[in-house]
């Protein structure tokens, strides 16, 4: 049993979904048009079922995504990690103007 401490709880509802229909299909050439998870803005990453990923508009789509993503930042830890001790614009804008 994947959780023991489950044994001592009693089920009051449940409901089962079925979607025939649930995933979308694609017409061949539009992943071209599906964006990745690295974007042109150097601290700013998409994760989703609607990103460049093996399994469109679905659940494991949106997961596998979020592991790219992931991946991406892994890749890209010593330059956020520059950005992140750089001062930001915007709280120096803030403290000028008080």
């Amino acid at each position: 049993m994947l959780f023991p401490s489950s044994k001592k709880l009693k089920c009051t509802w449940s409901s089962v979904v079925k979607l025939g229909q649930s995933l979308y299909k694609e017409k061949p050439g539009q992943d071209k048009y599906r964006p990745g998870q690295a974007t042109s803005v150097e601290n700013f990453f998409l994760a989703g079922s609607y990103t460049y990923q093996d399994y469109l508009d679905s659940m494991e789509g949106a997961t596998r995504s979020g592991l790219m993503v992931a991946d991406e930042i892994i890749a890209r830890a010593p330059r956020l990690a520059e950005i992140a001790k750089e001062p930001s614009t915007a709280c120096e804008e803030s403290a000028a103007a008080n």
